[in-house]
């Protein structure tokens, strides 16, 4: 009976991260379309597609410091309530002023999800540490993939309403299934903000070394998606609907490699250690842009955005464990630090990329695997 409630406790997690990033990854392709379709000017399209990350950067630190306030559940139940809410909302805007205020909210809301996500899973994995979160982390690059690959050609086929209110209603029963989990001991850690700072300080160099990954792979991700399809269509080496085809399989590639790995990894790091996990991801993701950089074509863009998932899985896992190793009374303001350099990690590589876009694909490459092989800098403080 105990086995089978633990079973489906990990169904309810799982099911929730899927949900809780599946609205995210859907939009990120759409989102400045669907402003030019309510009126926004390339200009505003722009602005209102990052006006999401100008809001989750300072939500995500308020964000973590409430997950270990008033518990993971409660925040993981209202964060997916927020973004079901926001989905429909999206679906009913009929104004840019609407959609940028529904932006703001979805940001909001999708703020609470993973620090609340992130410091349960690693409350559920007991010893195996690797492998659990590696187990809860492999449908979110799953949702990461259905998302990205699936938005432009749901909303071709169906308009935009009826996806998101589709969303909307995924993310509506995974936030009703969070009320089903069983309450754990770590939702009552709080020990107040100087418990906080006096967890963030216990865990020191670990929390530092994830956050140094975190933003090294997200800078490298930042690079592909804001210059890779631009350089290639500025070399004349596709035309504009090519490399967008070329980018999202490449992309989505890259999630489906992931997902499997994410399991895989899990078990590595609690054999081996979150070093070797490091080390390898780092230099993989090196050797497969210096590959495609040779010739770059559909071909090879996709095979080296596709190994590119190695780095993906093997970084995404390493970071998330070394900052969850803060005490409970910390954990989820460490996991909510691990989302702002998330995004700083994509700020700083997407006009990046846009920037090197002029250089070619081989700039662009090179560089994604630079800022990959940085992270190999946290390998000395990558400790389980």
């Amino acid at each position: 009976m105990a086995r089978r409630a633990r079973g489906l406790e990990l169904a309810v997690m799982a099911f929730a991260g899927f949900a809780g990033i599946l609205d995210t990854s859907f939009l990120i392709p759409i989102i400045s379309l669907y402003a030019i379709h309510l009126g926004a000017s390339g200009a505003v399209a722009g602005f209102i597609a990052g006006l999401y990350s100008m809001v989750a950067i300072p939500a995500s630190v308020v964000a973590g410091i409430l997950v270990d306030r008033l518990g993971r559940k409660r925040m993981l139940f209202l964060g997916l309530l927020l973004d079901s809410i926001s989905m429909l909302l999206y679906a009913l805007a009929s104004s840019v002023t609407q959609l940028a205020l529904v932006r703001a909210l979805h940001a909001i809301g999708g703020s609470l999800v993973f620090p609340a996500f992130l410091a349960r899973s690693r409350e559920v994995s007991g010893e195996r540490i690797g492998f659990g979160l590696g187990l809860m982390l492999a449908p979110v690059a799953l949702a990461i993939a259905i998302g990205s690959g699936f938005s432009g050609v749901t909303t071709a086929l169906l308009g935009y309403r009826i996806p998101f209110i589709v969303i909307a209603l995924v993310l509506g029963i995974a936030s009703l299934l969070t009320l089903t989990l069983p309450p754990r001991p770590e939702e009552r850690a709080w020990k107040g903000l100087k418990g906080i700072r006096e967890g963030l300080a216990e865990a020191g160099s670990s929390v530092l070394a994830g956050l140094w990954v975190i933003t090294m792979l997200y800078v490298a991700l930042g690079i592909i998606v804001g210059g890779l399809g631009a350089s290639l269509v500025k070399a004349g080496l596709m035309e504009e609907r090519t490399a967008r085809l070329a980018m999202g399989v490449s992309v989505a590639l890259s999630s489906f490699i992931a997902a499997v790995l994410f399991i895989i990894n899990g078990i590595i790091a609690d054999r081996w250690g979150v070093a070797l996990i490091v080390g390898y991801s780092s230099l993989v993701g090196l050797l497969g842009f210096l590959v495609a950089s040779w010739n770059p074509g559909a071909p090879t863009i996709i095979a080296g955005v596709g190994v590119f998932g190695v780095s993906l899985s093997g970084l995404m896992l390493a970071s998330t464990i070394l900052v969850s190793n803060a005490p409970p009374k910390a954990r989820g303001t460490a996991i909510g630090l691990q989302q702002v350099f998330n995004i700083l990690g994509v700020a700083i590589g997407a006009p990046l990329g846009g920037i090197l876009a002029g250089v070619g694909p081989e700039g662009v490459m090179l560089s994604a695997g630079l800022f990959t092989f940085l992270a190999l800098a946290a390998v000395p403080y990558a400790r389980s």
